[in-house]
């Protein structure tokens, strides 16, 4: 159990590094803080993750579960912080009551309370900032402290075969959703470079869906088109545009129509089950990790994850340093590459020829920081460091450090 947290502060000289042992970085001026006592607050009103929104249980937002656990509450009388025991991020008939309790919580107390509404849509309403802080995944308010998914990920790799070698490997892997062109272009730009290169393995379940901007234009129609691809029954031929604005945005993306029309059967829906992108980790040489409907994606912990375990080492795309947990710790700039999409590309042409001796420091920098991001291993631990830190020293976002970008 975690029983109390010894915090090392980061100093501000550059030649920090990372202590294996605090997993806290160490500089010049480091100075010990008090151990820090957490006492956990129980609610009468509890909610429950099956009941998120859309009844859907997406257990990466879960990240209470996997922190409460670690922590043996002390007395209130003697606690640094409180931890509110009821996950906020979860939509029930027990989350209006339960922010109710955390208000009045928060009028008598007079430590720091911490609470859990990770995802970005389950905002807590009329809380006082300078009291409460609130596990999140993006970080764009003080009060928010940055956490990673919840994703279980390192200790299933560790029960697969060891990574492909080096040189023989495929160059890039790019899965997952690929949002509406009014959301975001990035990942549409990046599959459009992606999909039809040989030493790449792209899958995506809705880029299909896309196709709907066809609509916008008069000598077509995603009716038309959609009627004469080969797919799976889910795609329908009956999606409409919502709004002419929308169509004015699809207009505006140069080429979009055209390519589109052009990928033919590419973007009939594609999925790598769970067991087969766990393997395609460790059998590439990049991971591409990109903005998708928001700044921030769960994907950069997986793929440094990855690198970890000796796998892909993570390719960033258009991803926030406020979306990348425990900034204070983590260098960023030494796990993973930054690209523009233009660029990208070319810069894969060039990567790809790269030794297992150049890639080596990255993947051993991850090997020492991934743990901190993984929940089957130190990432609860992290977590509550980081609290004890913010509310120590009463500061606000401090966004991880990002990297150069190629092109």
């Amino acid at each position: 159990m975690y029983t109390s947290l010894l915090l090392l502060l980061a100093g501000s000289g550059s030649d920090s590094a990372l202590d294996a042992n605090t997993t806290e970085r160490i500089g010049p001026s480091s100075r010990v803080l008090p151990r820090c006592n957490v006492h956990v607050f129980e609610p009468v009103h509890k909610t429950s993750t099956k009941s998120r929104q859309g009844g859907s249980t997406e257990s990466q937002y879960d990240v209470f579960s996997r922190i409460a656990p670690r922590v043996n509450s002390t007395p209130r009388s003697s606690a640094d912080w409180i931890l509110f025991g009821s996950d906020l991020t979860f939509r029930d008939a027990h989350r209006y009551p339960a922010i109710r309790e955390l208000i009045e919580l928060a009028a008598n107390s007079t430590v720091p309370i911490v609470a859990s509404s990770f995802f970005i849509h389950t905002r807590v309403p009329h809380l006082p900032r300078r009291s409460v802080y609130i596990f999140s995944e993006m970080e764009t308010r003080s009060e928010q402290i940055l956490v990673p998914f919840a994703l279980t990920v390192g200790s299933k790799l560790d029960g697969l075969a060891p990574p492909t070698a080096w040189e023989n490997r495929r160059t890039a892997l790019f899965v997952g959703h690929v949002p509406q062109l009014w959301i975001s272009t990035t990942r549409w730009r990046i599959w459009r470079q992606l999909y039809n290169r040989s030493d790449a393995t792209v899958a995506s379940p809705d880029v299909w869906t896309l196709g709907i901007g066809l609509e916008c234009a008069r000598n077509g129609t995603w009716q038309e088109h959609c009627t004469g691809l080969h797919g799976p029954v889910n795609m329908s031929c009956d999606l409409k545009p919502r709004s002419a604005t929308r169509c004015r945005t699809v207009l505006r993306e140069p080429g979009f129509l055209r390519d589109f029309v052009a990928a033919g059967g590419a973007v009939v829906p594609s999925k790598l089950g769970r067991d087969a992108y766990l393997r395609a980790g460790l059998d590439h040489k990049f991971c591409i990790v990109a903005a998708g409907d928001y700044p921030n994606t769960g994907k950069y912990v997986e793929a440094i994850i990855f690198a970890s375990r000796g796998g892909c080492v993570p390719v960033f795309i258009g991803v926030s340093p406020r979306s990348l947990a425990f900034g204070s710790v983590i260098d960023y700039r030494r796990v993973a590459l930054w690209s523009g999409v233009s660029s990208l590309g070319s810069n894969l042409d060039l990567w790809r020829r790269w030794s297992a001796e150049q890639v080596r420091p990255m993947m051993e920098y991850a090997r020492t920081v991934g743990k901190l991001l993984d929940y089957d291993a130190e990432g609860a631990e992290q977590a509550l460091r980081e609290v004890c830190r913010r509310v120590r020293i009463g500061r606000g976002p401090e966004p991880a450090m990002g990297g150069r970008v190629y092109g």
